[in-house]
């Protein structure tokens, strides 16, 4: 009944508070949907275009994915905490455990000196453009 109790009032914090932001993120979306239309028809300001738009782009995108996966592998050092924390004792369950917190951190390694990588090339194109 405890558990009840506490859902409901957490839901229903959750509806009361849900208008509040409601009004703000319309003000936000169409505040930025109407400069963009202004600034598109020739009006508000002008737009400046850098050579380096595309690896500006490229980076921004490439800093989006890495962030992703990096979530990723947070739940999967979350399981791998989990599956270790729930073995009981059991071997198999606890080298499991082991081998994904390994394999995902190695991953994670590999992945941020790729992304490190990257951006260095892109930069260096970006300098060898300008």
């Amino acid at each position: 009944m405890k558990r009840l109790t506490y859902f409901t009032l957490t839901a229903l914090g959750f509806v009361f508070a849900l208008p509040a932001h409601a009004a703000t993120l319309y003000d936000r979306a169409t505040g930025a949907l109407g400069k963009t239309i202004n600034e598109a028809y020739g009006g508000g300001s002008k737009v400046n275009v850098d050579g380096n738009t595309f690896l500006g782009s490229l980076i921004i995108i490439i800093n989006q994915l890495i962030t992703f996966i990096g979530i990723i592998f947070l739940l999967l050092l979350i399981y791998a905490g989990y599956l270790w924390m729930t073995a009981r004792g059991n071997d198999e369950e606890v080298s499991k455990a082991k081998k994904i917190t390994r394999e995902t951190v190695i991953g994670l390694i590999i992945i941020l000196l790729a992304r490190l990588l990257t951006e260095f090339i892109l930069s260096q194109i970006g300098e060898a453009v300008k």
